[in-house]
């Protein structure tokens, strides 16, 4: 995946936001460090006309080199591979496969992906850049969509962390919204095993 610094049109920007432009490169350039994260997951997805929160948890795999799995586990299983090109969702009897630049869920899964690599050049090209928090080794970012796509999805993008990425938080339309929490991250082991290396190959 692309990573490399952007070229800010400084004139542009207050004293503040050129300080919240060099910490929010800081803290993309960390994430970008790591090019394999494994990690528990639980997302909750509230729907506020259904009244409703939907859960479901598993275990996430990010590769720089070949893209994001996801490994749900609850409430039923199934494996969701995102790459830059394509999102395949596969259970034991079933397969379907997407164009992620023909579709608005694939550009929302591909989110996932360019948030957990700190693909600076992307998401500065997709999201303005609202607040920044770093205290010590935790850090707060908040992101509006300036992409046309985006804005007709959600509202806001609050993501958090320290080493690795901790916690997102899509504020969608409609005053729904889709959180995600991490734990248990770690970049090892580096190598993908036979499952998941071939899971990825799905998606080539």
């Amino acid at each position: 995946m692309k990573h490399g610094l952007i070229i800010f049109f400084l004139s542009l920007f207050s004293v503040s936001a050129m300080a919240d432009v060099s910490q929010a490169r800081s803290i993309f350039q960390q994430l970008a460090h790591t090019p394999t994260i494994r990690a528990h997951f639980e997302q909750q997805k509230t729907m506020t006309s259904l009244n409703r929160t939907f859960t479901s948890q598993g275990d996430v795999l990010f590769s720089q080199q070949y893209g994001v799995l996801w490994q749900i586990k609850k409430p039923v299983q199934a494996d969701l591979i995102v790459t830059e090109r394509k999102l395949i969702q596969k259970t034991k009897r079933t397969m379907s496969e997407m164009n992620v630049k023909q579709s608005e869920y694939g550009s929302i899964a591909t989110l996932f992906l360019q948030l957990m690599a700190g693909d600076e050049e992307t998401l500065v090209k997709n999201f303005n850049l609202m607040s920044v928090e770093k205290n010590n080794a935790h850090w707060k970012i908040q992101l509006t969509p300036k992409h046309a796509l985006f804005k007709k999805l959600f509202d806001q993008v609050d993501m958090q962390g320290g080493q690795y990425l901790d916690h997102i938080v899509l504020h969608e339309k409609a005053g729904n919204s889709t959180t995600i929490r991490f734990s248990q991250q770690s970049a090892q082991p580096q190598q993908l095993n036979v499952q998941e290396y071939a899971l990825f190959q799905l998606a080539k």
